[in-house]
């Protein structure tokens, strides 16, 4: 049986911006001022309390303000405000400090709470993360926005290679009935993973585009360090977003036959073409035997279709061709350059001073709170910026609902018939096999 975490899924992209093309705004001009001027990092002790959630809410009626005036072809005020003052860099720290805790915290957690009753709270912060992401591709599409980071840009680097390389390990699974809580939360984690490593690519695009106005080392480390040109190969052959005859493209999985680019595949083909066609290349850029049999891999895909899609792609086929005949195309040494630090991430991890086991016992009763009222209290926050409608499906009124296997007060309902109310995920599922008789016919 689905829990709470299905009750609440806010929408997808696409979704909001179909319901916000009717929309003049989210926020007024004032409000998107207010929000991005006393926007401040958070700390990792602070995630998911009343604060944090106040916090949650802000970032995602951004992320939609956002989207409405990107859909609209709107003054892109959202854009503007976060480069007036300054607060693109705290998107990218917040982006580090969810990645951070949903690997070194939630696994902890869930240890100590193998089967919690609601993960709404907990669901809400690894959303957070995509939200913080779809905001930065939102924004990132602007080179001066990219240069607004400045040496920052290192750390947003850092965590898009890491997203971006997930999928080549995280698939994305539909629902089960018979998953647990814990299932279920990894499950989640694991499907926005693959939708963050998605928007990963299109924002590692932007980077590229915008190299010449990016500290040197960035260079340096997208041909070196983190080997973005191998990297894309490898998501390439791996084609994570056709899975079975459906393909992933504007936030959904739709059906298709394979003949059309989507919009990920597009954003890898011309990032190589970027990174592989740049006269730095040459420079920075050492393509070993291992390296020319890797990057030779993807010269059997650029078909007369895909070219006849993408034109652009012609210039690379010819470097692949010219690639293939010669001996050794790159430069044995490389320029020195002075690397810059991971800021963020490494200020995060003093921050915290690495003692996770010591903050999942702190946050382990916020996260899966027990107390109705504060789930209560944090739908009713959340419902609006989510944009679905929590309050009922959350049994946020007053009227009275019991368990349909204890008799207790119930928090939450079947997902499918959306008549059979449940104390908690344990009466849910042992309640399933008599409930399944009636659920199936009325669903």
């Amino acid at each position: 049986m689905s829990s709470t975490v299905d009750h609440i899924m806010p929408m997808s992209c696409e979704e909001l911006l179909y319901q916000f093309s009717k929309m003049d705004s989210v926020l007024m001009p004032t409000e998107i001022d207010l929000y991005i001027e006393t926007m401040k990092p958070q700390r990792m002790k602070n995630i998911g309390n009343e604060q944090w959630l106040e916090w949650h809410q802000r970032v995602q009626k951004l992320n939609q303000q956002a989207l409405v005036e990107a859909s609209a072809l709107k003054e892109e005020y959202v854009k503007e405000s976060l480069v007036t003052y300054k607060r693109i860099n705290i998107l990218v720290h917040e982006s580090i400090l969810i990645n951070i805790w949903k690997y070194k915290v939630l696994p902890l957690i869930l240890k100590m709470e193998p089967r919690p009753e609601s993960t709404f709270v907990a669901y809400s912060v690894l959303y957070h993360e995509a939200v913080c992401v779809a905001l930065l591709e939102l924004v990132m599409f602007h080179e001066y926005c990219c240069e607004s980071l400045g040496d920052q840009s290192a750390d947003l680097l850092d965590y898009l290679s890491g997203a971006s390389a997930r999928l080549l390990s995280v698939t994305y699974e539909p629902g089960e009935l018979n998953e647990n809580a814990t299932e279920e939360l990894y499950r989640q984690r694991n499907n926005l993973c693959f939708e963050i490593g998605i928007k990963a690519l299109t924002i590692i695009r932007y980077l590229a585009d915008s190299i010449n106005r990016l500290p040197i080392s960035i260079l340096s480390k997208m041909y070196t360090t983190y080997d973005i040109p191998v990297l894309f190969t490898e998501i390439l052959l791996k084609n994570p977003w056709n899975v079975d005859g459906k393909q992933y493209t504007g936030g959904k999985w739709k059906n298709a036959d394979g003949s059309q680019v989507c919009q990920p595949e597009a954003q890898v083909w011309l990032t190589l073409r970027t990174l592989l066609l740049d006269p730095e290349c040459q420079n920075y850029y050492n393509i070993t035997d291992s390296r020319k049999s890797q990057l030779l891999k993807i010269l059997p895909f650029m078909s007369h279709l895909l070219l006849d899609q993408m034109s652009p792609l012609i210039e690379l086929k010819h470097w692949l061709c010219r690639l293939s005949v010669m001996e050794n195309s790159g430069n044995s040494g490389k320029p020195f350059i002075i690397e810059t630090s991971l800021e963020i991430k490494q200020g995060i991890l003093k921050e915290t001073g690495e003692k996770w086991k010591k903050i999942a016992e702190t946050q382990r009763p916020v996260i899966f709170t027990k107390d109705k009222q504060a789930l209560k209290d944090a739908a009713n926050k959340l419902s609006e910026a989510y944009n679905t409608d929590l309050l009922e499906k959350l049994d946020i009124s007053d009227k009275n609902t019991t368990c349909a296997r204890c008799g207790k007060d119930s928090i939450q309902k079947c997902s499918r018939c959306k008549t059979s109310w449940y104390c908690s995920r344990v009466c849910q599922v042992e309640h399933w096999n008599q409930h399944k008789e009636y659920c199936k016919p009325v669903c």
